[in-house]
């Protein structure tokens, strides 16, 4: 466990996540998707950028005290993402790297603006404090798409190592977030039907925050193992 200050922690995580979205960026041009409806690399880049812009303005929001402008919430979120899918798919592949770069410094630099204090303030929608959106929109959010789209080509055991580096890294800087790192790594072995896996990391992360309980409900990565008896139970269902 590192020993760094938050806003230090929040630092290494970002570059750890542009390092490895680097893979992704290696991919990243302007050839058409193979069929409809896929997204293509630069597609996926756009997303983690438009995201990474609302890391920046949810920060910034904080730091001057002034309510922040966008979706505060992740409330009809495949919505929001059609959204940003259509404003960049005429975007080019090299406009779209330009802006990864611009938006990782961008995170980067409204992380150090923040003053401790500033990132520990507790989000309007309830969604706990508000450095949250840095790993949530920074590693977290690369890790979940690198996996996304090594399942999409047939790559199973790298879908898995990007999870793997996702959570690694969570634990590893951020030991006091562990329960949502325990619950995201149990949707990605949900995901793909792996309920053994899932249900270890579910059942620790519910026993740490039990209001975890209502997003389980209702999401849909635990669709796949949602009618396991063992889930069922932990979930009161």
């Amino acid at each position: 466990m590192s020993s760094d200050s938050l806003k230090d922690r929040l630092v290494q995580s970002l570059r750890a996540a542009r390092d490895k979205e680097a893979a992704l960026l290696a991919l990243d041009d302007d050839s058409p998707p193979s069929h409809a409806g896929q997204w293509t690399a630069k597609d996926n880049i756009a997303h983690l950028n438009t995201w990474r812009d609302h890391g920046v303005r949810a920060l910034e929001a904080a730091r001057r005290g002034t309510a922040f402008e966008g979706p505060a919430n992740d409330a009809d979120l495949n919505a929001r993402n059609a959204e940003i899918y259509d404003a960049h798919r005429g975007d080019t592949a090299a406009a779209v790297r330009a802006a990864a770069s611009e938006t990782y410094a961008a995170l980067i630099e409204a992380v150090n603006a923040c003053t401790e204090a500033d990132l520990l303030r507790e989000r309007p929608d309830n969604g706990g404090p508000v450095w949250r959106v840095v790993p949530g929109n920074g590693h977290g959010h690369v890790a979940q798409h690198l996996s996304y789209w090594a399942v999409e080509h047939g790559d199973p055991a790298g879908a898995e190592e990007a999870a793997k580096w996702g959570y690694a890294l969570d634990s590893e800087l951020f030991p006091e977030n562990q329960p949502v790192a325990d619950y995201n790594f149990a949707c990605f072995y949900a995901r793909n039907g792996r309920a053994e896996e899932a249900l270890h990391l579910l059942g620790a992360a519910l026993r740490s925050r039990p209001d975890l309980r209502a997003i389980a409900l209702e999401d849909a990565d635990l669709e796949p193992i949602r009618d396991d008896p063992r889930v069922e139970s932990l979930l009161g269902a």
